[in-house]
C-alpha cells in the first residue's frame, strides 16, 4: 500500500475531534496478541518536552526529523527555553529522529502526562509534509477519559503514520514538562525481509484505559 496514500487517509478520515474513535470497529488496528504469541506488546517512544521559563512557549515542535537545523540538542530547533529528551534507555532523542528516517511507524495512541494538570489537554497539531510540497495538518484536541480520575494524564486515541516529514506542535506551559508516549501499532523494518518476514512489524494494543469499545470480538481495552 502506498505510504502517502495511507498517511492522507489517516489524517483525513480516521479522526474524531472528541475522543479519536472514528467508528466502533477497533480503529487502532492493533494486531491480536492473544492469537499470535510472536506479536510483541506495543512499547512506547517516550518523549519529554520541558519549558525552563515562566512564560508559555507556543508552537513547540517535536518529531520533524527531516527539518534542517532540527538536530541540535537540547532544543532541536525550538526556542532555547525548550529541552527535548527521549526516555528510552540509552537511546537519545537525536538517534530516535535518525531512526525515523529509515523506520517509519504508525502511532496507535498517545499517552500524555504532566504534573501541570492543564498541560496534557493543550491542543496538538499533527503535520504531514510530502516532498512534492503538499501539506496535511490535523488538529487534535485531547479530552479527559470519562473513566479516569487522574487529572494530569490523558490518552489520545488517534492513529497516524510517522515518517521523517511528520511533525507535532503544541504549547508547553510555563515551567511545565510534557511527557508524550507514542505507542506504535506498526513499524517498518526492512531487515525483516531478509528472514522472509513482512517488513511491517505489528504490535498488540497496550491496556491503558478502562474505556470499553465494542467490536466483532467483544469488548477491548
Amino acid at each position: 500500500m502506498n505510504y502517502f496514500e495511507t498517511a492522507e487517509k489517516f489524517a483525513n478520515e480516521n479522526f474524531s475531534n472528541y475522543d479519536g474513535w472514528s467508528n466502533f470497529n477497533d480503529p487502532y488496528n492493533y494486531a491480536d496478541g492473544g492469537a499470535n504469541q510472536d506479536i510483541a506488546a506495543s512499547l512506547p517512544f517516550v518523549i519529554n518536552i520541558s519549558n525552563s521559563t515562566t512564560v508559555d512557549q507556543s508552537n513547540v515542535v517535536f518529531l520533524n526529523a527531516n527539518k534542517a537545523g532540527n538536530s541540535t540538542a537540547p532544543a532541536f530547533g525550538n526556542n532555547v527555553a525548550i529541552s527535548i529528551t527521549l526516555d528510552n534507555g540509552d537511546v537519545t532523542y537525536a538517534e530516535f529522529l535518525q531512526d525515523i528516517k529509515s523506520s517509519p511507524f504508525k502511532v496507535g495512541m498517545i499517552y500524555l502526562q504532566s504534573s501541570n494538570t492543564a498541560q496534557p489537554f493543550k491542543s496538538l497539531t499533527i503535520t504531514h509534509r510530502e516532498s512534492n510540497g503538499r501539506i496535511i495538518q490535523t488538529p487534535v484536541s485531547p479530552r479527559l477519559d470519562p473513566m479516569q480520575q487522574q487529572a494530569g494524564v490523558t490518552v489520545v486515541k488517534y492513529q497516524f503514520p510517522v515518517n521523517a516529514f511528520t511533525a507535532i506542535s503544541t504549547t508547553i506551559l510555563a515551567s511545565a514538562t510534557l511527557t508524550a508516549s507514542l505507542y506504535p501499532a506498526e513499524q517498518i523494518d526492512v531487515a525483516r525481509s531478509l528472514t522472509g518476514q513482512s517488513v511491517a512489524k505489528a504490535y498488540s494494543r497496550p491496556n491503558l484505559s478502562q474505556l470499553q469499545i465494542p467490536n466483532g470480538n467483544g469488548l477491548v481495552g
